[in-house]
């Protein structure tokens, strides 16, 4: 598989736009749900998942194999990163309240995005998981997202966050811990409310 896309990779950066197309279908759908994962929006992660294949296609040419299998996926992770963080900072919110009655409406009928809000809304873990890991470190989320839900390994994670993957290993136990304490201190607030 990894030859399989080096060599749409490589057809791709010689500008046939059936490769990229093969590429853009490989790995839209999981960028979209990584994307989604972070916002919570589904016209947010649609509208930062485009932008993430317009700068893949306008910087193919510059990319360049590197640290084995992974790269491309990385190198397309890594940007769809940078695209979420420069959302935020856009926003200026790194904290999501999801308990905003917008949160459920959705920009269009795309039937993709409605499949993955209904997931989200039919798991009220996931929602309390989401809210917990919102109030942590970008970093520290980047980290989360991409390894537990992404389920990349932390090679892969470590290209995409252009981070050492000792460096990776570390922030991952401390998001951890970060994250058991938040959801702790909201199971208390929880229990002395009932």
């Amino acid at each position: 598989m990894d030859t399989d896309i080096e060599a749409l990779v490589q057809r791709a950066q010689n500008k046939d736009r059936e490769a990229f197309g093969e590429l853009f279908d490989l790995y839209y759908d999981k960028v979209l749900k990584y994307v989604f994962r972070r916002v919570l929006s589904a016209e947010y992660a649609k509208d930062i998942t485009s932008n993430t294949f317009l700068k893949v296609l306008k910087n193919l040419d510059q990319f360049e194999w590197r640290n084995g299998p992974f790269s491309f996926s990385g190198w397309i992770f890594k940007i769809a990163t940078n695209e979420v963080n420069q959302y935020f900072r856009k926003q200026n919110r790194y904290k999501l309240i999801i308990d905003d009655p917008d949160f459920k409406e959705l920009g269009d009928n795309n039937k993709e995005a409605e499949e993955i809000e209904r997931k989200i809304d039919n798991d009220k873990h996931l929602l309390i998981l989401n809210k917990a890991i919102k109030q942590l470190k970008p970093i520290y989320q980047d980290i989360l997202h991409l390894k537990y839900f992404e389920e990349m390994s932390y090679e892969e994670i470590s290209q995409v966050l252009n981070k050492n993957e000792s460096t990776v290993r570390v922030y991952s136990k401390r998001a951890k811990e970060e994250l058991r304490i938040i959801l702790e201190a909201d199971a208390s607030k929880f229990l002395e409310n009932i």
